[in-house]
C-alpha cells in the first residue's frame, strides 16, 4: 500500500473520530420527547420546581391528590425520574410546596395593599384583606379545596396544615404589629382560620362564591367584632 492512500486512510479515520465526538457531546445537549429531538434549555432550580408543581397542580385538578403518583407528576414534565427525585422524594413534598406558594401569593397581595391601610382602621383593613382571600377565585384555591378535604383521611396532610397554620401566623407577626396583634392570640386565629377554611369550602363545593360576595359586608362585620373583642379581652392591640 502506498503512502498516499495510508495518508488517505489516517485522515478519514481522524475525521470519523471527530464526527462521533461531536455527536456524543450534541447527544448530552438534547433530550428525545415524543419522538422529536429538541435542545434542552439549562433550567434554573425554581424553574424545575415549578415544572414539577404545574404537573402536579394538573393531576390534583384533574383526579385528586389521592390518585396522583410520583410517576403520573414526572410523566407531565420534561424531566427524568433522577431529576424529579432529587427535588421531591414524594407527591406529599409537592402539594406542601404548593400550598405554600399559595400563602406567598396571598402575603404579597397583603403587602401591596398595607399602604391602604389607615391609623385608626386597622381592624377594617384587616378584616377586608381576610374576606378578600375566603372569596377570592385564584389557581390556588382548587388546589386547597382539596388539600382540605384530603386531610380528613391523611394524618401526614393534617400535620401539614398545622405546619402550615404555624407558618401564616409567623408571617402576621413580621407585619406592623398594630395591624396583626389580635391574630397573634392563637384561639383568635384558630377562629379566623377555621371561618375562612369553612368559607372557602362552601365557596367552591356548594358553588356560594357569587352569593358570599353579594354579602361580604356581613363576612367584615363579624371579623371586626372578633378584633374589637379580642382587643378589648386581650392586651389592646390591633
Amino acid at each position: 500500500m502506498s503512502s498516499k492512500k495510508i495518508m488517505i486512510i489516517y485522515i478519514k479515520k481522524v475525521l470519523l473520530f471527530y464526527e462521533i465526538r461531536y455527536i456524543i457531546t450534541l447527544s448530552t445537549e438534547t433530550s428525545i420527547k415524543g419522538g422529536f429531538m429538541c435542545a434542552v434549555k439549562r433550567l434554573s432550580i425554581e424553574e424545575r420546581k415549578n415544572e414539577i408543581m404545574q404537573s402536579a397542580t394538573r393531576l390534583i385538578t384533574e383526579k385528586g391528590f389521592s390518585n396522583m403518583t410520583m410517576e403520573d407528576v414526572i410523566a407531565g414534565t420534561t424531566m427524568s425520574k433522577g431529576g424529579v427525585y432529587h427535588y421531591y422524594k414524594n407527591t406529599l413534598d409537592i402539594f406542601k410546596d404548593l400550598m405554600v406558594a399559595g400563602i406567598d401569593y396571598r402575603d404579597k397581595i397583603i403587602h401591596e395593599h398595607i399602604g391602604e391601610c389607615e391609623k385608626g382602621c386597622e381592624v377594617e383593613f384587616m378584616a377586608k384583606q381576610m374576606v378578600d382571600k375566603m372569596l377570592d377565585d385564584n389557581p390556588y384555591m382548587p388546589l386547597y379545596v382539596e388539600f382540605l378535604i384530603e386531610k380528613k383521611r391523611n394524618p401526614k396532610l393534617e400535620e401539614v396544615f398545622e405546619d402550615l397554620k404555624m407558618q401564616a401566623n409567623n408571617r402576621f407577626k413580621l407585619m406592623d404589629t398594630s395591624i396583626s396583634g389580635s391574630l397573634l392570640n392563637k384561639s383568635t386565629f384558630d377562629l379566623c382560620t377555621n371561618l375562612i377554611n369553612a368559607i372557602i369550602l362552601a365557596s367552591d363545593i356548594l358553588g356560594a362564591r357569587d352569593n358570599f360576595r353579594k354579602n361580604r359586608y356581613l363576612f367584615e362585620e363579624m371579623l371586626i367584632s372578633i378584633f374589637k373583642n379580642e382587643r378589648e379581652v386581650g392586651d389592646g392591640s390591633i
